[in-house]
This record gives C-alpha cells, structure tokens and sequence, in this order.
C-alpha cells in the first residue's frame, strides 16, 4: 500500500490515507483498479476510559475484502492489545 498521513493528532486520533498500491517494486496511484478504491481511509481514536485507553477503528474497504477484514483485524488488534498491556505493566 500506498498511504499518507492524513490527519495526526498526537495521543488522540490518526488517519491514514491511502491512495495506492506497490506491485513487482512499482508504485501505481493512478491505474483503474487504483482508482476503483482509492482514496480509502484508515482511522485510530484514542480516547481514556477511566481504567485504559478505548481504542475506536474505522476503515474502508471494498466489499470483496470485508469478511478478510472482519476475520483479521480484530485479532490482530487483540495482538496490539496484548502488547500494549504488556509493556505498561513493565
């Protein structure tokens, strides 16, 4: 993927941008299948809940890949959770 940095606001809330893909080392923003999806965001709140930090995801995603999405990112945000929480307790 090809992606910027929308909007970065430090502890609070990020979006990521993306406006394409790499393929074979080459970087294609520009080609029809690109430009079916893109742009497509990615989104992190972070707000405190009182006992931690209650993390708010948003995406986009065409609807071929949303069952991969739903299968997929909740573990994988599991992991971070795990991570997390592990590096807090020391």
């Amino acid at each position: 993927m090809t992606a910027l940095i929308e909007e970065n606001r430090s502890h609070e809330y990020i979006s990521i941008r993306h406006i394409g893909e790499i393929k074979d080392f080459i970087e294609d923003t520009t080609s029809e299948r690109v430009m079916s999806w893109a742009p497509a965001f990615e989104n992190y709140a972070f707000a405190d809940s009182g006992v931690g930090t209650e993390l708010q995801v948003s995406l986009d995603t065409l609807p071929e890949h949303e069952e991969y999405m739903n299968d997929t990112y909740p573990k994988a945000l599991a992991v971070l959770k795990e991570l997390c929480e592990q590096k807090a307790k020391g």
